[in-house]
């Protein structure tokens, strides 16, 4: 497995695409310098630029790994991917995480690109972004892209890992089996995580894998000390008509209390349901959010990346004093 070293029991950090480009490099070093283990850049369409937002984070710091969670297979050629990640991986070596997924599905339809098959594309695409990596030339026609003569004029030593986002059964089990590692989206319960880590354990099986998978959760995050209560109520209203839309998601049909929680988001008590979001979010004060993470760890997580509520929705000097009240959670 091509490899960004992580601390035990790693805690990182994603900065929400809606934040302003010129925030980038004020949050990131600040994340750093808070002891972070790695950072993610998201790719939400249409707002900011994954690659560009990640090389702007890159520059901004000296230390921490920052990941790409995660381009779209479909929005770009497998060989203008793989330069755009060779140039990355050549300017900052072992510090850039490339990531791949089918992107919402509402964004790609937006941009008319749906094809027949996300996980043949997925797969076509990764396998293409890889040997150019490695340096090889590739010559070849497939289901969706063409290539003739491609060759990378500065393959990086060593390539980026290359992570999945994705999470459907069938794509984890395509994560095992060709991905270095995989980055679980927003409100992955335990059950889910276990699960998950089954499905793409199927898949290095299939594929013959045996070097360590990485597991990465996004975890979204709302703490405080002086009002936990209402930490989890901030977070419960912004967060209800996702978990509403994820009623027959894996995340929240793997979930213990996941059925029991939209009950009473049905029933508009907002209340009772806050008490059960410790299943789907870092929420409360410190002890709250070390279990929800705790948790997760002991389902098959490696590592847990916290996603400061709202991830730049709101101001970034309200993003930052999430991010610094998460720092509590590093050596917990």
């Amino acid at each position: 497995m091509r490899e960004v070293a992580m601390t035990t029991r790693s805690i990182g950090i994603q900065l929400g695409a809606t934040t302003a480009p010129a925030d980038i490099p004020e949050v990131a070093g600040e994340a750093e310098q808070l002891g972070y283990a790695e950072m993610w850049m998201a790719e939400d369409y249409f707002q900011l630029g994954g690659i560009s937002s990640v090389a702007t984070a890159l520059a901004a710091t000296e230390r921490i790994p920052v990941g790409l969670g995660v381009v779209a297979a479909a929005a770009r050629h497998p060989a203008v991917t793989a330069m755009e990640f060779a140039t990355l991986g050549g300017l900052y070596p072992a510090r850039f995480m490339a990531g791949l997924g089918h992107g919402a599905p509402g964004w790609v339809h937006q941009m008319g690109l749906q094809p027949a098959s996300p996980l043949g594309l997925l797969r076509e695409a990764t396998d293409a972004v890889g040997r150019l990596l490695d340096g090889q030339v590739v010559t070849e026609s497939g289901d969706y892209f063409s290539f003739d003569q491609v060759q990378l004029h500065h393959p990086p030593e060593p390539p980026p890992p290359i992570y999945f986002g994705v999470q459907g059964p069938a794509s984890l089990r395509l994560s095992g089996e060709v991905a270095d590692g995989t980055l679980l989206g927003w409100f992955s319960s335990p059950g889910y995580v276990a699960w998950a880590r089954q499905r793409i354990e199927e898949g290095r099986k299939r594929a013959n894998r045996t070097s360590h998978h990485e597991l990465a959760v996004l975890c979204v995050l709302s703490i405080s000390e002086h009002g936990p209560a209402a930490a989890k109520a901030d977070l419960i209203r912004w967060a209800t008509p996702m978990l509403n839309a994820m009623a027959e998601s894996p995340q929240v049909k793997l979930s213990d209390g996941g059925r029991q929680l939209l009950t009473h988001l049905e029933r508009g008590d907002q209340i009772a349901a806050a008490s059960l979001l410790g299943e789907f979010a870092a929420a409360g004060d410190h002890t709250d959010c070390a279990t929800t993470i705790g948790r997760l760890l002991d389902a098959g997580a490696d590592r847990i990346v916290l996603v400061p509520n709202p991830a730049g929705f709101r101001s970034t000097p309200q993003m930052l004093e999430q991010i610094r009240g998460g720092a509590s959670l590093i050596d917990m």
